[in-house]
Parts: structure tokens; C-alpha cells; sequence
């Protein structure tokens, strides 16, 4: 079960931490064994490593990104470093934002666990391991690619290998709130079901509130769960008395959730997603989806983050008029989807279920579960996110993958069955046009199609072909786009100029409006980003169909695809 930080105070361990790559995995066995430990505290010891004097890094972080000669490196490098418990909890967690892709956590010598999955987050309580001084923190982060992961083998992104998100500390009591979750159903009233997890022994009474309303119920246990006591109970108000969460109008309340010896409050906005023949409601209102993919990067930094980053994304987005974005291929911070709850923009999130995974692997169906749950936990009180992916141009023709996927989309529902379900698929070329023939849409609320008709095949204008359906499901068209070095100009036929993206972009947008069947679109992409499968002259490592390129820099179709959302 997920641990709860959003409103608790933490101990950040983020800041400068030694890096010792080990390619051949060499030091794994001798961390703490008899022999080893003593060379390790003697900086004058003939040892081949030390964790006090590795490469320094700081941590939010990718290791490529900062260690020179580093820069296409897979495999295990080891993190360290020293700490002091400063707090007066009975208890204390551990917590990754996420680390990419395996992590093995030591502390003090003992192993802690093992966490598979690049982009989500996790814990570890360390209450009987940890000491007040000095405490060894040693984390193997080994980013190598591998056939039974999740991602594969191929994606086509930058496989930046770190801990690029937070590490915190977390003190509790003994019995303390895990993790909350609020449910909203909308119709004559307002519904707000809320769940709590509470940790530890004997959880006492329990009530929640939302003060911004003068709403209080008591929550009644309704199952446990070893050391966790699952807790319900709702609040139904009237629709006038309550301002929903809507795009145009993002408002957010506080809802406390307090037990005998804790308190947490999750900020969130009261709405309701909804499908209706062809159309997806927000609050019963059918919505345009405005809207455009990224990547989380950063020129310099890979996958860390900074405030700043964030900010700037948000800026770009509301310069393009969008309401609407997907966070592609994988979990992007916690922190996008909370701007994006302040900002009113509706998120599709997803899980890197992307190109040739082995399906019939239990293990991974596991990790697939594991990855998904993580996720929906984390983000399954932002009003922001409105659809869940659960995977990414998979094979149609795969018999298992056709079996597996609907068990997914029904695992995400059993989860939380408050949003909607999609994956991005592919359109099917027949006698009477474009279709959708994947056996998976019957399992889907929203059916992502990406399609680059007039890039790799066909005209930009090839959509209008669609065989429409107006009664549904809903399409959005997930990925839409045309390579562009920023600066190269030429002729709107020249491939790879500013010119020839921003006329696709025009010829293909006005395709995608022209099908009833279709109600928004996230065009691929809102800037450059790295790809070591794209080498060629005009790309050289980077993946060019972004709209701005990894410096910031707009391209002309930057304003095409302004000039049609803001200008219809």
C-alpha cells in the first residue's frame, strides 16, 4: 500500500551522494561482509571502492547526466551516504519518489528490499534497523535493460538510469494513516466516498472532514488486512452547495482524515468522468481535448526534475491553449499531476507497458500489476487525472497480449473505477477506410489511436478515411506528428524542416476535427527528446518531433498547433 507525504512534514535525503559504478558487478557480495568492512572505513586501505569517496552526484539525479564518459551507461552503479535520525516518531519510513530500474536498499548492513519498476514510487519502514548517528545508506541502481521487464528491451526513449526522484523520511506513530482515498460521484448530489488505511495496531476512532464545506463523517472499519484496517464512509452534499473541479474552474478542498494519533489531509477537487456514446463528459458536460504528449526530460538533467522544469511545461502548455495533457510512456513526478489539479488540466497517465513485453510471463504480469497499482495509488486523488493507460502500441495479433490486457484494464477499474480505462492503439486500413478491428477496444472506455499518416505512410489528411461512428467509443488521437530540426528551413515538401512540420500539422489537424468519432488529440510531441534508435543527420541521438526542441526553442508548428486551439 502506498505511503501517504503529500500533507506530512519529511526529512529529505535528496543532496550529494557518492556514485560507484560497477560494470562488473563486482561489489554486490563485499558490501558488508567481515572482510570487506574495515577496508572500507580506512580511506588508506588498498580497497578498490569506498562508500565515502565514490563520484560525487546529487540526488534528484541521472547518473549519465553527470559523470562524464557516463553518458550511454547501463548496469549497476552504487549510491551512498551517511545520515543522522533527527526526529522523535515511533516509526520510520523510507521513501523513494523512484529509481530506474532496480533498486537494492542496505541500511546499516542489512538488506531492506529489492524494488523492480523505473517510475514509481516506494518505501520501507527502517524503524528496527536505523541508529540516532551515522547511519549507511547504500542503494544499487541498476538500470540495464531486460527482455522480462517492464519496459523491454526497445522503447524509444533515453533509458536514463539514477535516483531522479526524492528520497525522504518519514516519521509516524506507532497506528498512523498509510494512505487515503477519495471517490466522487456527481448526479442531483455530490458524493464523496472516502477510504482510509490505517497502519499499526488498535486504529480507535477515525472521522474525516472537509472544513471548506462543514462536512464530517465518521469512518467505520470494514476490513483488515494484517497490521492495516481498511476504514470507510461517505459525505453527500448538495450540487449547490459544492464547486465542482472542472478545467474551466479547478477548485480544490481539503479533506482531513484524523485518527486517536494522527491526521493527514489530501487537497483534491470534487468531479465526475463520464463516457457517453461518442463523447467524454466531465461533470455531464461533453469535452473538447485539447491537448499535446510529453516526455519527462530535461536538457542536462534527464528525468530530474526541477520546479522550474514544471513551471515552464505549464507555461508552454497554457501558450498552446491546451486542457489537456498526456504524461507519456511512463509515470511522470507526483508533482505534474498537482499543478496540473491547480491548473485545471486533465491528464492521461500510463504505465510503460510499450512494445514487445512478454505477456505470458506470470512475473510479469506481476510487475504489470505492481506498476499499475503503484501508480493509481499515488495519483487517485487528483481531479487532474482522467484516464489511466494501460499500454502502449502492443501487437493486435497477439493471442496472449489479448488476453492479458483486458485482465489489466479490469485490475485498474477493480482499483478505481472513478476513471476511465484507455491504451494507445493503431487504426486498421480496410476496403472501407480506417477502423478499429483491435479486439482490445471492447475492453476500453476512450481508445487511443496513434497515427503518422503523412510521415511514414500516406497523406496527413488520410484520417478523414475514418469509418465514424458517433454512437462510440470515444478517439483520442494519442500521437500524431512530423520530425523537424529546429533552424532547418526549406520548402514545405522538404522532410525534416520547420516548413513540412508545421504543414502536416495543419493538414492533419484539420483531418482530426472532421471526424465526429474523434474528440481531442495529443500530437506527438511538445519537444525533442532523447532516442538512441534515432541516429541520422537531422537527429544525432534525439527524437525530433517535438514542437520545441530539448533546449526550448520553438518550431513554426509550435504556433500551427496554438493557432488551432486558440483560434477555432
Amino acid at each position: 500500500m502506498y505511503l501517504h507525504t503529500e500533507s506530512r512534514e519529511t526529512t529529505t535525503l535528496d543532496g550529494t551522494w557518492q556514485a560507484i559504478p560497477d560494470p562488473y558487478r563486482s561489489f554486490q557480495d563485499g558490501w558488508f561482509d567481515d572482510r570487506d568492512v574495515p577496508l572500507l572505513e580506512d580511506p588508506h586501505a588498498p580497497a578498490d571502492y569506498t562508500v565515502d569517496d565514490g563520484f560525487p552526484v546529487e540526488v534528484p539525479g541521472c547518473v549519465g547526466e553527470q559523470l562524464p564518459g557516463f553518458e550511454y551507461y547501463e548496469g549497476m552503479v552504487w549510491h551512498t551516504r551517511r545520515f543522522d535520525r533527527e526526529d522523535n516518531g515511533d516509526r520510520l519510513f523510507l521513501r523513494f519518489g523512484a529509481v530506474n530500474y532496480e533498486a537494492d536498499v542496505w541500511l546499516n548492513g542489512e538488506h531492506l528490499l529489492t524494488h523492480e519498476g523505473g517510475y514509481t514510487p516506494f518505501s520501507v519502514e527502517i524503524t528496527d534497523a536505523v541508529s540516532r548517528e551515522d547511519n549507511l545508506l547504500v542503494v544499487g541502481v541498476d538500470n540495464e535493460r531486460r527482455e522480462d521487464g517492464i519496459p523491454a528491451m526497445q522503447t524509444d526513449w533515453f533509458n536514463f538510469g539514477g535516483i531522479f526522484r526524492s528520497v525522504d523520511l518519514l516519521a509516524t506513530p506507532e497506528t498512523f494513516v498509510r494512505n487515503v482515498k477519495v471517490e466522487t460521484s456527481v448526479d442531483e448530489t455530490v458524493t464523496a466516498s472516502i477510504t482510509a488505511w490505517i497502519d499499526g495496531p488498535e486504529p480507535g476512532d477515525v472521522h474525516a472532514a472537509i472544513p471548506g464545506l462543514g462536512a464530517e463523517v465518521p469512518l467505520e472499519p470494514d476490513d483488515s488486512d494484517g497490521a492495516l484496517t481498511r476504514l470507510t464512509g461517505q459525505i453527500t452534499l448538495d450540487r449547490d452547495d459544492v464547486e465542482l473541479w472542472h478545467p474551466d474552474d479547478p477548485r480544490l478542498y481539503d479533506v482531513c482524515v484524523e485518527s486517536e494519533s494522527d491526521a493527514v489531509e489530501v487537497r483534491t477537487g470534487f468531479r465526475a468522468v463520464d463516457v457517453e456514446g461518442s463523447d467524454i463528459l466531465v461533470n455531464g458536460e461533453s469535452i473538447e481535448f485539447r491537448g499535446i504528449s510529453m516526455h519527462e526530460e530535461a536538457a542536462g538533467r534527464g528525468r530530474a526534475l526541477t520546479p522550474g522544469d514544471i513551471d515552464q511545461r505549464f507555461e508552454w502548455v497554457a501558450e498552446l491553449g491546451c486542457n489537456f495533457v498526456r504524461l507519456a510512456h511512463y509515470p511522470h513526478t507526483a508533482a505534474m499531476a498537482r499543478r496540473a489539479d491547480e491548473e485545471g488540466i486533465l491528464l492521461w497517465e500510463e504505465v510503460p507497458a510499450y512494445w514487445d513485453i512478454d505477456f505470458g510471463d506470470k512475473d510479469v504480469q506481476e510487475l504489470y500489476r505492481q506498476q499499475l497499482r503503484e501508480l493509481i495509488q499515488r495519483d487517485w486523488n487528483r481531479p487532474s487525472v482522467a484516464l489511466w493507460s494501460i499500454a502502449n502500441e502492443t501487437d493486435p495479433e497477439d493471442e496472449v497480449r489479448n488476453r492479458v490486457l483486458p485482465e489489466m484494464a479490469s485490475f485498474a477499474r477493480e482499483l478505481d473505477d472513478t476513471r476511465l480505462v484507455t491504451a494507445a492503439c493503431w487504426f486498421d486500413e480496410t476496403d472501407d477506410g480506417l477502423a478499429l478491428l483491435d479486439p482490445l477496444v471492447e475492453h476500453l472506455d476512450v481508445v487511443g489511436i496513434n497515427e503518422y499518416y503523412g510521415w511514414y505512410v500516406g497523406d496527413a489528411g488520410d484520417v478523414r478515411s475514418f469509418v465514424d461512428d458517433p454512437t462510440g467509443p470515444p478517439v483520442i488521437v494519442s500521437e500524431t506528428g512530423a520530425g523537424a530540426k529546429w533552424g532547418n528551413h526549406g520548402d514545405e515538401d522538404d522532410r525534416w524542416t520547420e516548413e513540412f512540420q508545421a504543414a502536416y500539422y495543419r493538414e492533419s489537424l484539420e483531418a482530426i476535427e472532421s471526424v465526429e468519432q474523434i474528440v481531442g488529440a495529443t500530437p506527438w510531441i511538445l519537444f525533442d527528446f532523447k532516442s538512441p534508435r534515432r541516429m541520422n543527420p537531422h537527429q544525432r541521438g534525439y527524437n525530433r518531433k517535438g514542437l520545441l526542441d530539448e533546449h526550448g526553442r520553438k518550431k513554426r508548428a509550435f504556433s500551427v498547433l496554438r493557432d488551432h486551439y486558440c483560434d477555432p
